[in-house]
């Protein structure tokens, strides 16, 4: 029970994110493109609280927060661009 007390912060974000995600693909006014580019930008967006909260309670620094909130945005960028160009079809 102690660790999930610790990361509630980072649980905050990343349900902030899903249901964020979820209204981002069920809207019918963007391409599909833009939505997957703004369900990788909210990923930032819901982040950098949710660290932020860590870095408060002084579970981990500023550096490490920043680095992690980093490396998983690329990660997800590319998860998303590899997935977008293998459901593309070609003309």
């Amino acid at each position: 029970m102690e660790v999930l007390a610790q990361i509630q912060g980072f649980l905050i974000g990343l349900i902030g994110w899903a249901a964020t995600a979820v209204v981002i693909a069920n809207s019918t006014k963007l391409t599909r493109s833009d939505q997957r580019a703004l369900t990788v930008f909210t990923w930032t967006l819901w982040m950098i609280p949710a660290l932020g909260a860590l870095v408060y309670r002084n579970l981990i620094d500023i550096n490490s927060a920043a680095f992690y909130c980093v490396s998983t945005t690329l990660a997800m960028a590319l998860f998303v661009w590899l997935t977008g160009a293998r459901w593309r079809t070609k003309p």
